[in-house]
């Protein structure tokens, strides 16, 4: 006969379940922002090693030419006939800059594109946002991993066009071409700090432009838009950032090459300014004095940092825009 053993009961202790769960860390998501985003994210540094090959290349072509120009003795005028090649490499050369700057002023307009509008619509679009909200992790920290990534490789894209820029504008000389001023709109929205900050400013509009549409390709569009319309706003904004400054040259222009003129005219005997225009066919009247408003060279960048300066209210206003919207948002 088998006598059985008694039973024993033995405690289990379970652990009660936490009533706030831990939150994700950031390190998480932005290592899932990684992974999701790694196509794009390849294809940005691909075009970005693309980009400072062209602009370097370009820049030590115009310093090549540059020297040619000098050693030959073709600087300046009269140009002798030996010079008409030299004279054409130059022209080819500041044209093949013109291109390059172009293509770096249209860097913030592809991040507003590519890179901001379809971060927020894609998910509206595909209606993924709503599996992704629902998860365990807050819909603000996911919004923030996202911008982490996507935001970091645009302030990283800003910085490195900012530099090529900077790269074209050192081997650029005014006294090539009068259109080669720093102050032009082309040079000037091409390098430094405004150049950085209007990229991560076209990133955030396009941020805002995908969370108030929801759909991709209108999103693209608007941010582009928007973008174009800040960045008119502010080329049109920056001769009032810096103080003007007023000379009354003996014989008339007389500004360095890099000087921005503003405008120009005469100052009559009894104190009124008038442009020439305003002189009329007689010409202006006796006694008067030639007088110039300008901005000077060593103006440029006080006013480059005073403009970005201006752009980071800007992108953290559409970022704060952007949060708030998602918060608020139903699934």
């Amino acid at each position: 006969m088998t006598v059985s053993s008694p039973l024993r009961v033995v405690p289990v202790r379970l652990n009660r379940p936490a009533l706030h769960p831990r939150p994700v860390r950031y390190r998480a998501l932005v290592r899932l922002s990684l992974r999701r985003h790694r196509g794009t994210l390849a294809a940005m540094a691909l075009a970005s090693a693309l980009l400072t090959v062209w602009v370097l290349r370009t820049a030590q072509d115009l310093v090549r030419v540059r020297a040619e120009r000098a050693a030959t003795s073709c600087a300046e005028l009269p140009y002798l006939e030996r010079c008409d090649a030299t004279v054409r490499d130059v022209a080819d050369a500041l044209q093949a800059v013109q291109h390059a700057q172009f293509a770096l002023v249209a860097v913030p307009a592809l991040v507003a594109a590519l890179l901001g509008a379809p971060l927020l619509a894609q998910e509206y679009e595909r209606r993924t946002h709503r599996l992704l909200w629902t998860q365990s992790v807050p819909r603000q920290r996911w919004l923030a991993g996202q911008l982490l990534v996507l935001g970091g490789a645009s302030v990283a894209l800003g910085i490195v066009a900012a530099v090529l820029g900077g790269r074209l504008r050192a081997v650029t000389s005014p006294t090539l071409t009068h259109d080669s001023s720093a102050f032009s709109a082309l040079p000037y929205n091409s390098f430094g700090p405004v150049l950085a900050t209007a990229t991560v400013l076209a990133f955030a509009i396009g941020v805002l432009a995908g969370e108030l549409i929801r759909r991709t390709v209108p999103a693209m569009v608007c941010a582009l838009a928007g973008y174009a319309a800040v960045l008119t706003l502010l080329t049109w904004l920056r001769r009032f950032l810096q103080p003007t400054l007023t000379r009354f040259p003996p014989h008339g222009y007389d500004l360095a090459p890099d000087d921005w003129l503003l405008r120009d005219g005469v100052v009559t005997p009894d104190g009124r300014r008038l442009s020439y225009a305003q002189c009329g066919p007689t010409g202006c009247p006796d006694g008067s004095r030639v007088f110039d408003v300008y901005h000077s060279a060593s103006q440029l960048w006080p006013m480059q940092w005073t403009q970005a300066a201006l752009t980071v209210p800007l992108i953290a206003l559409a970022l704060l825009t952007v949060h708030r919207s998602v918060r608020r948002r139903l699934p």
